[in-house]
């Protein structure tokens, strides 16, 4: 029985995600359900898409990918399936799954048609579709193959002679805030030159640690995070509360961030 995974706008008050949940309980088998968050910002795809592509290489082949945000029914709007990477992605055409999948590879999209399910009842044409693969039925049973995915326009940084200007994308639970700058880009632009990162209320940071844990407690500094994005983090002191980044720095999603090179 395969692994299902969730990922919504849906959020912890009220009963949308139980209803969702519901639809899954009664068609899937043996149901084995992941979240992977429902706190995504309302009708952010890009955000969910950042959350996705950091989980679901964490999971083994046949695992089912159900994302919620931006599946309200619309006119126009279809739901594909697409297969990559040996799991299976659930979404509104949207333009979110061809943005968490970039890098991996995609080998089938199909439209959902499914026979006797109406196509503006979300909840039961997914969890009809997660059903049909969980039980080990085939991708193509379940509609057409994909004439057209729709793509989102990526907010990617901008890079210069001497500094790489990205933003903030998404702030996590202890207020660290992550950028769109990798670290393929800061070793492009490195070439033995010293690094700092310009933040608004000019505050410069100047050193860079490789693990959250290195960074004294209450100090503002830059890391490398496990999928290579630039983070910048305060240090923790056991048993106290330190504020965030985002905090300290006053920062939110969107709020620019810039690498100098001097």
């Amino acid at each position: 029985m395969a692994v299902i995974t969730a990922t919504s706008d849906f959020g912890p008050k009220d009963a949308t995600l139980a209803k969702a949940k519901a639809h899954f309980i009664r068609r899937v088998k043996g149901l084995q359900w992941v979240d992977i968050s429902h706190e995504v910002e309302p009708h952010n795809i890009q955000q969910a898409s950042f959350l996705i592509k950091r989980a679901f290489t964490s999971f083994p082949t046949g695992t089912i990918h159900v994302v919620f945000v931006g599946s309200s029914p619309q006119q126009g709007l279809t739901y594909v399936c697409i297969k990559a990477n040996g799991q299976y992605f659930i979404a509104a055409n949207n333009g979110i799954l061809p943005s968490l999948l970039m890098e991996a590879k995609i080998t089938d999209a199909r439209t959902l048609d499914i026979r006797g399910v109406d196509a503006s009842d979300v909840f039961a044409l997914f969890a009809t579709a997660a059903a049909h693969l969980a039980e080990g039925g085939k991708l193509e049973l379940l509609g057409p193959v994909v004439q057209r995915i729709k793509r989102i326009k990526e907010h990617e940084p901008m890079v210069e002679e001497q500094m790489i200007r990205g933003s903030v994308v998404y702030i996590d639970h202890y207020g660290t805030c992550i950028t769109n700058i990798t670290k393929s880009m800061f070793d492009a632009q490195l070439r033995g030159r010293k690094p700092s990162v310009e933040t608004p209320r000019n505050r410069s940071i100047g050193r860079f640690y490789d693990r959250i844990g290195d960074v004294p407690p209450g100090k503002l500094a830059a890391i490398w995070d496990e999928h290579q994005h630039l983070c910048i983090v305060v240090g923790k002191s056991g048993g106290e509360h330190v504020k965030g980044s985002n905090e300290l720095l006053g920062m939110k999603v969107h709020d620019w961030v810039r690498m100098d090179f001097i």
